[in-house]
């Protein structure tokens, strides 16, 4: 579910959360289109609480967690980031990472 421009996304809103995952990404990133989709198989498994953000509308956070580039996938025990992948790879991988 891509983020419309009208709707602003709060990446806080899992933080009470033991485990959920934050999904960075940009409108126009081709990869990130498909990063997106392998994130949704994979945690169709799991069912982790995500919260999928464009960061051009998020500039603040990206700045904060020193985003490097999107797709970008932050695994986060409520306000600690755990593990960052930016390279999805596959969905076999992305569970591994996820469980």
């Amino acid at each position: 579910m891509i983020q419309k421009k009208e709707e602003i996304i709060d990446p806080k809103q899992n933080v009470h959360h033991d485990k959920h995952l934050i999904f960075g990404y940009t409108p126009t990133c081709g990869t990130c289109k498909v990063s997106e989709r392998m994130l949704d198989v994979a945690n169709e498994m799991v069912q982790l609480p995500i919260t999928k953000i464009d960061l051009n509308l998020h500039p603040d956070f990206a700045q904060k967690f020193e985003i490097q580039s999107v797709p970008v996938l932050l695994i986060m025990s409520k306000d600690q980031e755990l593990k960052r992948i930016y390279a999805f790879q596959s969905v076999p991988y992305l569970l591994e990472n996820l469980k």
